[in-house]
């Protein structure tokens, strides 16, 4: 039988203790989680975790970095499954975003904290951005293709793509949904603000 080799051991010990870590901030929040709760959780010792994360805030970095992924990977999945009228397709990929927060936040609303550490902490903040960018990417992809095909008015893509996002910043915040007074009017909420943008955002049909 082959053996692992020591980089493929390696990301799976940094995987497992990424899961066991994300049960920990689960349940007892990141703030309160510390690196030697994390090493028992994981049965080994704090110096030998530090051979795989320099801290608790590396740690949590990589944590979100999985999140982000399935989300990515969610949101690409939905976009490929949508259709092609360009409407349906940016709207569905929002959405499908949106709706994995919310599912996440109701499974453990604890994970917030993880939010707020990733705003404060400079390399979680690039991390942050470089997320944000993806997601302004792929919108202002689906733009030019909705321009290119008629449906969509000719604003320059770009832009376009971010007001779209920042007009929407309050449901991508977990700081924000998480005490949302009535959980189960964010995502009809959403739907009424995409409603908004694309009676702004489509090309009007003459009589």
């Amino acid at each position: 039988m082959n053996e692992m080799s020591p980089d493929v051991q390696a990301a799976a010990t940094r995987a497992e203790i990424c899961r066991h870590a994300l049960d920990l901030f689960s349940h007892y929040g990141f703030q309160k989680t510390n690196i030697g709760d994390i090493a028992a959780r994981c049965e080994m010792s704090p110096g030998n975790l530090y051979r795989f994360f320099k801290n608790k805030q590396a740690i949590g970095i990589a944590v979100v970095r999985g999140y982000f992924d399935l989300m990515e990977t969610a949101m690409d999945m939905a976009l490929m499954q949508a259709g092609d009228d360009p409407e349906t397709r940016i709207r569905t990929f929002i959405e499908t975003g949106i709706a994995h927060l919310v599912d996440e936040l109701e499974r453990t609303p604890k994970i917030v904290e993880l939010a707020e550490f990733l705003c404060e902490d400079p390399d979680g903040l690039a991390m942050l951005e470089e997320h944000i960018r993806w997601k302004r990417e792929r919108v202002a992809r689906e733009i030019r293709r909705g321009i290119q095909s008629g449906h969509l008015n000719g604003l320059d893509p770009e832009p376009t793509a971010a007001a779209v996002l920042n007009a929407l910043k309050a449901f991508w915040m977990p700081m924000t949904l998480v005490n949302w007074i009535d959980r189960t009017t964010v995502m009809p909420e959403l739907r009424a603000i995409l409603d908004v943008m694309f009676a702004g955002l489509a090309v009007q049909k003459a009589d």
